[in-house]
């Protein structure tokens, strides 16, 4: 009996478990097929949704702006289906998930119009034209030169040396020297830094400290007192006015209470100067004159009323021992480097003693050499007005790089 119903208990688990199986598989097709005619909804959706669509996208511009040369458009695309594309002046722009897109493109100075088109899956378009001008530059093209700097490469030293330094900017009876006491300010270090020149073996005379007085007493006191006969290497250095005798035969500096119309009582004669010098005997004498004698300024103007225009003084020989830098012919204007703010003889002899006058990199730079770097960039910058010239001893070394 007990063996009968084990029997039939064991039948009964397994039509049971056979019925479970056979409800499972039901439940599962019925699952499949909910599951697919969902998704067949869902595909017939976008369809239906794109074929009664009559909203166009929505673009907005949320800023636009200059960056640098170029114009920035930033915006976002919506639309109530799908964006399939948008464009700027023609060519496509990439957005992200959430419409969002940033559109970069060269903006010339006049400016240029960008035209936005969004296009929806149903055809639909949304266009939107935006105008982006740059500002006008205010920026105007100037000429500019290196700043002075005498401190580059080192020089040997020379402790036979010696200097006298003027520079006349502002005189009492007559109109200025424009940047003359600036370039005898900076010449100062070139002479030390560059010629070699011991600090106490140069002297200096600016604007009212050379008056006649000033200057006589600096060239026939402490000059010739300081003068080692045969041994001493002279350099003068003038910046400021000149001006020639009537007849152009001879050539005067006029000091800080200089009078034109007086040249003989109340200007210093150039050759009066060599003289004084060349009569102690120095080793050598080099001069830079950063003047012209033709009656003119730096500044345009004229030294005496109703004098004949540019009168040329006539060249003169220098003594044996010599070397003569000037700042033009004999009737020509020495004139000022503006952008520089130094005369524009001064600012170029003092940036080839840097080192841009040596013209064949032997750390030496000649007479020669100064002067030929000196008037090819004097020439290009006053349009040939203004020509440098050279007397004497034109190999003559005048800086020795260490």
């Amino acid at each position: 009996m007990a063996t009968h119903k084990g029997v039939w208990e064991t039948r009964y688990r397994y039509l049971k478990y056979v019925e479970e199986a056979r409800i499972r598989r039901l439940d599962c097709n019925t699952t499949q097929l909910s599951r697919r005619s969902q998704v067949k909804a869902e595909s017939k959706q976008p369809t239906q949704a794109i074929s009664f669509d009559e909203q166009p996208p929505s673009l907005r511009i949320l800023d636009k702006y200059i960056e640098d040369e170029s114009g920035v458009i930033e915006g976002r695309v919506t639309d109530n289906v799908e964006v399939a594309e948008l464009q700027v002046n023609g060519r496509p722009v990439a957005f992200d998930e959430f419409g969002r897109f940033t559109h970069k493109e060269y903006l010339p100075s006049s400016g240029s119009e960008f035209t936005l088109l969004a296009i929806d899956r149903a055809g639909l378009k949304t266009t939107e034209t935006i105008r982006l001008k740059r500002n006008a530059s205010s920026q105007v093209a100037k000429l500019s030169f290196d700043r002075l700097n005498p401190t580059t490469r080192r020089v040997k030293s020379n402790s036979d040396a010696i200097a006298l330094i003027v520079g006349l900017a502002e005189y009492e009876k007559i109109s200025s020297a424009e940047f003359a006491d600036r370039d005898a300010e900076v010449f100062y270090d070139y002479a030390r830094l560059k010629l070699g020149i011991p600090r106490e073996r140069v002297q200096s005379l600016i604007n009212d400290k050379a008056d006649e007085v000033g200057l006589l007493t600096g060239v026939n006191k402490w000059l010739k007192r300081s003068v080692r006969q045969g041994e001493s290497d002279v350099y003068i250095f003038f910046a400021g006015h000149g001006l020639a005798s009537d007849d152009g035969d001879t050539a005067y500096l006029i000091p800080y209470d200089g009078a034109p119309d007086f040249l003989k009582r109340t200007a210093i004669s150039r050759d009066e100067v060599f003289s004084e010098i060349a009569s102690v005997n120095p080793k050598s004498v080099t001069v830079f004159l950063d003047t012209c004698y033709s009656g003119d300024t730096r500044g345009g103007s004229r030294l005496v009323a109703g004098r004949p225009l540019r009168i040329k003084v006539l060249e003169e020989p220098v003594p044996p021992n010599f070397t003569v830098l000037t700042a033009a012919g004999g009737d020509q204007i020495a004139k000022p480097l503006e952008e520089a703010r130094h005369g524009m003889f001064s600012y170029f002899l003092m940036k080839g003693m840097e080192g841009g006058a040596d013209s064949n990199s032997d750390n030496e730079i000649t007479a020669r050499e100064l002067h030929t770097y000196v008037r090819e960039n004097v020439i290009q910058q006053s349009g040939g007005s203004q020509v440098p010239e050279l007397q004497g001893d034109a190999e003559r070394v005048l800086v020795r790089f260490q």
